[in-house]
């Protein structure tokens, strides 16, 4: 695959990503906030939800950032797990408080841990992913 197309694709991904973030259904309430590390996941894990509910959500959080650890190892030669914490942790933080503050979304720690680690786990898979496709 071209690099051009690849970078495209990404573009499109993060566009509709981001989309998906701040283009919720008016009249829920997103004012909340959780800095408590572990307490959104506990609830859904202790069974206060349907299990579906509580597996969409928690694998959403996770597998929505997948590509973005894969799209920077591809792209970052030599790639460095430090760099993507950074770049990461920086970045959904960014967003996290900008969906707070347009009342976009709720303020939650464990978003932004479950985020990291769909941002990790790309990174970590992506020498599988390299042997399915080459980018030029």
């Amino acid at each position: 695959m071209p690099k051009r197309i690849f970078h495209a694709i990404t573009f499109l991904y993060l566009s509709g990503l981001l989309i998906l973030l701040f283009f919720r259904p008016n009249g829920s309430n997103y004012g909340s906030v959780n800095l408590i590390p572990f307490e959104t996941i506990y609830f859904y894990l202790s069974g206060n939800v349907g299990f579906l509910i509580a597996f969409y959500n928690l694998s959403a959080n996770i597998g929505l950032f997948i590509p973005f650890g894969l799209y920077y190892r591809y792209i970052k030669q030599p790639a460095s797990m430090k760099e993507l914490l950074i770049i990461t942790i920086f970045t959904i933080s960014t967003i996290e408080g900008l969906q707070f503050f347009t009342k976009r979304g709720s303020l939650d720690i464990d978003d932004l841990l479950l985020n990291v680690v769909g941002v990790w786990i790309g990174y970590l898979v992506q020498p599988v992913f390299q042997k399915v496709l080459d980018i030029k």
